[in-house]
């Protein structure tokens, strides 16, 4: 009852939707033949792979209209035109939110208790506190964070909208704790391993996630002066490794590997394959790059549109002028192949390699971009071809300008964040590094969206608040901008 009634008013607190809220918010968390003091590690599974299925619905949804992976020919829903309804807001908001009491929950359930391994539980739950701050701050912007999810223990139903650059202070000291803690390297109770179904609670591959991840943000903030981004980035990599280790291999990815059976099942698992791929292919962006690259994920990804030829749909097309469908997702997607992705190793290496082409670290750029690139395409069971490297398009060069090489860097790792929740997006919005299509119908000016408008129901629930964080912001519009985005492209 106590976990009902906490789940309720913290539904409120946040604007989530009640009748939903405590729905999940039950069949995850309580056992009708237990007590309700939850040990931390049983909340561990549940809200890592809810956060991580909820991911993958708006990557397929939302993030890969805008990117380009795929285009949909349903009139109705118009991401890739960039046109965005308000009622597409609410959902990542509402599970980002419940999952965030779950993982704080962690972080103090391990305190309260004091039982073996719980340092090793504060620093797992600071990390992925961090990790769903960072989605939630970087899709909406000024977010409640610092008054957020204290609905039941603190009867706050109205949390203040804290300024992003805030926010990322805090995550990033945050990072900073979990690095602290994990670095004790004290092994959680051997019958508790199980519960954790990225690193079966291994302090020390927690320890690198969190670090990485440490990168991911800095990187994100770099251009900004106000917390020392760059500095810090020179004392992970560069100047103090010890004290920071990062992920080495792909087996350090932090990966959720989908099952064919309950607990982890594959989203998509049990949809019919005409659901899956619905009314969407690949756009022609998405395959074209591919092919010039020679990728052997190609087939891994997609279907043939005819036999032997792969083939794309024009992102952007004319409202009502729908395109013939092309190559489409391959439906062994739907099983265990489709990786459950918070952060994976090839990501990391690209993100050293921008930072050594930018001489932010004192690293060789080409040596982090050949050994990103390869692995990347191991990562998803394929070989590099032998003249893979040869080609131009792929090679980085001497006589390539730094706006070249960024390019083929962020090329590369656009199809390394394929399903990784918004990252794509993120990245682009940082960057502008893709040579995106410029599709004829394109809405919002023509400029890629940076942000999702506040769900309806919080500007209902929490409506001065909310005025004062669109007023900081010049408006709830996707074409807001938010602190770090501002004087990036």
């Amino acid at each position: 009852m106590k976990a009902f009634i906490k789940s309720t008013i913290l539904c409120t607190a946040l604007s989530i939707s009640l009748s939903s809220c405590t729905k999940d918010f039950v069949k995850i968390n309580t056992n009708p033949n237990e007590s309700t003091a939850v040990a931390p590690q049983s909340l561990l599974g549940p809200a890592i792979y809810s956060v991580i299925t909820a991911n993958l619905d708006r990557n397929f949804r939302i993030n890969n209209e805008f990117m380009q992976v795929t285009v949909t020919r349903n009139d109705n829903r118009e991401f890739h035109r960039y046109e965005v309804r308000a009622t597409e807001t609410e959902y990542m908001w509402k599970n980002w939110y419940l999952q965030l009491t779950n993982i704080r929950d962690i972080y103090n359930k391990a305190e309260i208790g004091r039982q073996t391994g719980y340092q090793t539980y504060q620093g797992i739950s600071l990390i992925l506190d961090a990790w769903v701050t960072s989605l939630l701050t970087d899709t909406y912007g000024d977010i409640p964070y610092f008054e957020s999810n204290l609905g039941y223990t603190n009867n706050n139903t109205t949390p203040y909208f804290d300024n992003q650059i805030d926010i990322y202070r805090d995550i990033l000291l945050k990072l900073e704790r979990a690095n602290e803690l994990l670095k004790e390297n004290v092994a959680v109770e051997s019958g508790n391993n199980g519960f954790d179904p990225i690193y079966g609670s291994d302090p020390t591959k927690w320890r690198k996630l969190g670090n990485s991840l440490y990168l991911r943000l800095l990187l994100r903030t770099s251009h900004k002066p106000e917390l020392n981004s760059v500095e810090k980035i020179k004392e992970i990599v560069d100047n103090n490794p010890a004290e920071y280790p990062i992920m080495n291999s792909n087996d350090e990815s932090a990966i959720l590997k989908f099952i064919s059976q309950e607990p982890y099942l594959n989203p998509f698992y049990n949809a019919r394959d005409l659901d899956f791929n619905g009314d969407k292919g690949y756009s022609e962006f998405f395959i074209n790059n591919l092919l010039e690259l020679g990728d052997p994920r190609l087939s891994i990804w997609a279907t043939e549109a005819t036999l032997g030829v792969y083939g794309g749909i024009e992102s952007g097309y004319p409202k009502g002028s729908i395109p013939e469908l092309q190559s489409r997702f391959q439906l062994t997607l739907k099983g265990p192949l489709l990786p459950g992705i918070i952060m994976s190793y090839p990501e990391l290496l690209f993100i050293l390699a921008e930072l050594g082409e930018r001489g932010i670290i004192q690293k060789n750029a080409i040596d982090y971009y050949n050994k990103g690139v390869q692995s990347s395409i191991e990562m998803w069971g394929a070989t590099v071809p032998v003249n893979y490297f040869d080609n131009p398009k792929v090679a980085i060069q001497q006589s390539d300008s730094q706006t070249t090489i960024l390019k083929k860097i962020h090329l590369q790792k656009y199809y390394t964040l394929m399903f990784t929740d918004f990252q794509q997006w993120f990245e682009y919005r940082r960057t502008g590094f893709l040579d995106l299509y410029t599709g004829v119908s394109l809405q919002n000016d023509g400029k890629m969206p940076v942000r999702l408008s506040y769900p309806l129901i919080t500007q209902s629930l929490n409506k001065a608040n909310y005025e004062t964080a669109i007023s900081r912001i010049g408006g709830d519009k996707i074409s807001s901008q938010m602190w770090w985005q501002v004087g990036i492209n």
